[in-house]
């Protein structure tokens, strides 16, 4: 039997192990054996390594729920149950649901109660192969999409439905708060929604500058009083319509609820370590907001795909270094200079993708 390195969690708070001679996979019927080409680094990811995540976990397991590979195995029935031959590259949707719960039935199938995650409740991506589940769904990998931004797909996914959740018209002024993977998404999709501006908010001004170059009209530090004013400007002084917040700051969400005009569309797509009070009085008396929430990304990993296919979103950009998966501690612990864009970090467990 074929043998392969991965990285186990045995639990949080730092209990990762990079662990070698375990047997690879093999497909069930249904199911796809994929050698992996490159798997991301998500802030859940750190929070289980800090041991700062909300989550109820069985251990040990694979992490990493952002991956792509090539197709080296089927089980019975996989290749036209997913449409895929050995050779091709692939991914599949973090959450596998089952069954025809209240919420599959509506279509919001990844807020089911019947769900496994690859990465958390089954083996994900930081291993030399996985398995797609035979209830995965399964995108191919367009030619044109290198391997590193096959990976950024799922985070590029988030993004899209977040900026969906935001309803974003022609004339709207939008503000997206962090340049982390989610929003630099969000600047990129949401400038496909052409809204009349598009103003990012990040500390580091390295980020800030690659937004500018990725779609976003202007960029501001949080603190930075230039950053009110422009909106007043912009709005006769009403404030923006629409607030993507992906920092998963409460001092970027209680900002978005200055920002934001009277009837204004707030999406909150952070995933936030402690509680944030805030007035009520602002979300009715006040302002009457409509405030939304944004988790994961139903329907949008074929979109994300498209989208970096045909050139109109650049994932590439967005993945910005990568390690082996020996090197996993140094990785997942990383700390940018403050000079530095550091967006989306990967695993390449097969060595790098040659161009």
């Amino acid at each position: 039997m074929r043998q392969m390195n991965a990285i186990r969690c045995h639990g949080f708070g730092g209990r990762h192990r990079f662990e070698t001679g375990l047997n690879v996979p093999e497909p069930r019927p249904g199911e796809v054996l994929v050698r992996v080409d490159a798997s991301g680094i998500c802030a859940a990811d750190r929070a289980m390594w800090d041991a700062t995540g909300p989550w109820e976990l069985s251990f040990p397991f694979t992490p990493g729920h952002e991956f792509t590979g090539t197709v080296v195995a089927l089980g019975e029935g996989a290749d036209t149950r997913h449409g895929l031959a050995v050779g091709d590259r692939a991914i599949a949707e973090l959450n596998i649901t089952y069954g025809n719960d209240y919420f599959r039935q509506r279509g919001l199938y990844h807020l089911s109660d019947s769900m496994d995650v690859l990465g958390a409740t089954l083996d994900g991506g930081w291993a030399e192969y996985m398995i797609y589940p035979a209830d995965a769904v399964v995108h191919k990998v367009p030619d044109s999409v290198s391997n590193r931004a096959a990976c950024y797909a799922e985070p590029l996914a988030n993004a899209i439905h977040g900026v969906q959740r935001g309803d974003i018209g022609f004339d709207d002024v939008v503000v997206v708060a962090g340049a982390g993977p989610i929003g630099m998404g969000m600047v990129q999709a949401a400038r496909l929604k052409t809204p009349r501006k598009l103003i990012l908010i990040n500390p580091g001004k390295a980020k800030r500058d690659l937004a500018l170059t990725l779609g976003a009209d202007l960029a501001f530090h949080p603190d930075d009083p230039d950053l009110c004013n422009a909106i007043h400007d912009l709005t006769d002084g009403r404030g923006a319509d629409v607030f993507l917040e992906a920092s998963g700051r409460g001092s970027a969400f209680l900002q978005g609820l200055a920002l934001i005009r009277k009837a204004g569309r707030m999406v909150v797509f952070g995933v936030y370590k402690d509680p944030v009070p805030f007035d009520l009085n602002i979300l009715g008396e006040f302002k009457e907001l409509d405030l939304r929430g944004g988790h994961l990304a139903p329907f949008t990993y074929a979109t994300a795909l498209d989208l970096m296919a045909r050139g109109l979103i650049d994932g590439d950009a967005c993945v910005t270094h990568s390690y082996l998966l020996e090197d996993f501690e140094a990785a997942i612990v990383r700390s940018p200079d403050p000079d530095e864009v550091q967006i989306k970090v990967i695993f390449e467990p097969n060595g790098p993708e040659i161009s």
